[in-house]
């Protein structure tokens, strides 16, 4: 499951700013890719040469293919990753190849759903397994900031075996969940998120996917895709976990961790994904404790400042705005003007009125 376009921000004003002026040239954001079949995610190249993908996806002909397309700053290894270096069975389905799994399929589940067939197993093989801590220190690897992880119910095992490095190093992580298990003891949602925050890591965004039953619903397909139906049962996710960085520069024991490319690149992470609340909130801490130096402080508060009736206005301008006219306001999630507020609440009055006459 890759991240969902809706939940990327198109013009990331912050990191055009940062890129542009070399920021993360010396140390450019490490994306992991874990379960990358297709390829990263188009959203890092806002980057441009400034970051890295390190990915990883156990077909090694999809892993041939990718390195072959790849640009430099982007490699891929042929290595299957769990909590520990082993040998276990892999479950290929070979009517739908991205759904191939460690767990083996659970048909009497599946079949209550429409177009189930290709999730099940066309055959078997014996991988061998190695866990990312091990890798990181057999390939020398030292910086890491982000991880995406899509392997078919394996995520909560690809996590036991990361390895104290990486959760120190770590600032946010993207990785597909699901509330439902579709695969012979495959772990839940609530397994993966019971880790996360021991970790130290919070929940930022948890879109939902769903799975309409048979009866009401002839295929499971999108476009010809198998993939979720707008109705249904809520069976998946791709959740997104953010480090509270804000929180652990106010605690001594965690502000070694943080120097100042660290926090830049959660910022920017924070703004790709559309938190930029939280990005502001975080320079602002950042700055406080003297982190930030050489950089412009209310450059980057501006940069993050949302506009106002569709003008870019400063961040002081804003707050001003926002004490005398009331907080923003929102139309099923999308910032809207005023205007068009209030145009939504006179066409939501007048419908309810139709409706009682």
């Amino acid at each position: 499951m890759s991240i969902s376009a809706d939940n990327i921000n198109p013009h990331p004003r912050l990191i055009e700013h940062l890129v542009g002026k070399k920021v993360f040239s010396k140390s450019p954001l490490v994306v992991i890719d874990v379960g990358a079949r297709g390829g990263a995610g188009k959203e890092w190249k806002v980057f441009g040469d400034q970051y890295k993908v390190i990915g990883f996806e156990a077909d090694p002909t999809e892993c041939e293919r990718l390195n072959q397309a790849a640009p430099n700053h982007e490699r891929y290894y042929p290595a299957a990753l769990w909590s520990k270096k082993g040998k276990r069975k892999f479950y290929i389905h070979g009517r739908h190849a991205p759904t191939s799994s460690f767990y083996d399929s659970d048909s009497e589940y599946l079949s209550r759903f429409p177009g189930w067939e290709p999730w099940m197993p066309h055959r078997t093989v014996t991988l061998n397994t190695t866990d990312f801590a091990s890798f990181l220190k057999e390939n020398r690897i030292r910086e890491l900031d982000v991880m995406k992880l899509d392997v078919e119910g394996s995520e909560l095992e690809v996590l036991r075996g990361l390895g104290a490095k990486a959760w120190n190093e770590l600032v946010a992580v993207s990785l597909e969940a699901y509330f439902q298990s579709w695969g012979k003891g495959m772990p839940t949602f609530s397994e993966i998120d019971a880790l996360m925050r021991k970790k130290g890591f919070v929940l930022y965004d948890l879109p939902t996917f769903r799975w309409e039953r048979r009866p009401t619903s002839p295929y499971m397909f999108t476009d010809g895709i198998f993939g979720p139906t707008d109705r249904g049962q809520v069976i998946f996710t791709q959740a997104l976990y953010v480090r509270d960085a804000a929180a652990e520069l106010k605690d001594a024991r965690r502000r070694k961790f943080w120097t100042s490319d660290k926090v830049l690149k959660l910022a920017a992470v924070m703004e790709l994904f559309r938190f930029e609340d939280s990005a502001m909130e975080l320079i602002q801490e950042a700055a406080s404790k003297g982190l930030l130096k050489g950089h412009d402080l209310d450059t980057m508060l501006d940069l993050l400042t949302p506009d106002i009736d569709g003008r870019q206005v400063s961040y002081k301008n804003f707050v001003e705005h926002i004490r005398r006219e009331g907080p923003p306001r929102y139309i099923q999630g999308r910032r809207v003007s005023q205007t068009d507020y209030a145009k939504h609440l006179e066409e939501k009055a007048k419908k309810e009125k139709e409706k009682r006459a």
